[in-house]
């Protein structure tokens, strides 16, 4: 089954997918890839070999099979990158969706998207406040985490992450365990003592997250995170929705907006003091 998944995932490689979705029925699997031009249907995988398959993902995931009733997520292990593996109970069955980890560590990526003066260099020299990097599935949001860590030289950047999806040097980052009692929480009490520049945390997806990142933000540090939103404008809705109020909006400074247009990627930069009264 190894080979199988092998197989698959150097299939998808070529095809540049980020996510691929399973999609059980009485016979079969579909199969549903997302690349940056879109959705795309490939082949479907009989019933039965997808049975195999999702307890061979569950095995190497550490995924107990006596939860197969709730939803599940883990960390599936390939060479040179990552495969992030979620779980959903159907009405035929176990859905799977895979999201595969292709962040690349590069200065560049940075440098071309954003303005080397009024982006760049006002970035290195911010002493505190939120920068957030906004952007839908698959339009480069990590990569551009990853790319402005690499680009501030001279910074002690510590980086909270779940999982770490590839190495910067000279950069301290630590891996989330919730199992091993090292959560979101404790790992920000533990960074606020180690004094960084910048903290950078992969993705603000829960209340708890976005008041971690204001609350080391308002205690004098750069806090850069990315965060799932469609426009500009919706960042201000999701900031609101985990809980965010308008007093601590201001420790917000600028909006990092990723899209892609025609394949391409795209960028958008904003200050939040300017549009803030859309999304309030």
């Amino acid at each position: 089954m190894r080979e199988l998944v092998s197989q698959l995932i150097h299939r998808f490689a070529d095809d540049d997918v980020t996510d691929v979705h399973f999609v059980p029925d009485e016979q079969q699997a579909r199969v549903i890839c997302r690349t940056g031009d879109g959705l795309k249907e490939q082949e479907a995988i009989p019933f039965s070999q997808y049975s195999s398959l999702v307890s061979h993902i569950r095995y190497e995931s550490n995924l107990k099979e006596q939860n197969e009733r709730i939803p599940q997520s883990g960390v599936y292990p390939i060479e040179k990158s990552g495969m992030r593996v979620a779980i959903l109970p159907s009405r035929h069955g176990d859905a799977m969706s895979w999201r595969f980890y292709r962040a690349v560590v590069s200065h560049e990526v940075a440098s071309t998207l954003l303005d080397p003066f009024t982006d760049m260099e006002w970035l290195r020299n911010q002493s505190h406040g939120c920068v957030i990097i906004s952007g839908t599935t698959g339009a480069g949001k990590t990569t551009m985490l990853y790319s402005l860590m690499a680009s501030m030289e001279g910074k002690r950047i510590i980086s909270v992450e779940d999982p770490v999806e590839c190495t910067v040097p000279g950069i301290l980052q630590l891996e989330l365990n919730e199992k091993a009692g090292f959560d979101a929480t404790r790992c920000f009490e533990e960074i606020l003592r180690a004094d960084p520049d910048w903290i950078a945390f992969g993705e603000v997806r829960t209340a708890e997250a976005a008041r971690l990142s204001i609350n080391a933000a308002l205690s004098g540090h750069v806090v850069l995170f990315t965060l799932h939103a469609g426009t500009v404008d919706e960042v201000f809705l999701r900031l609101k929705s985990l809980g965010i109020s308008e007093e601590e909006l201001t420790v917000c400074k600028k909006v990092i907006h990723l899209y892609r247009e025609e394949g391409d990627v795209r960028c958008i930069v904003e200050n939040l003091a300017r549009i803030a009264h859309v999304g309030f």
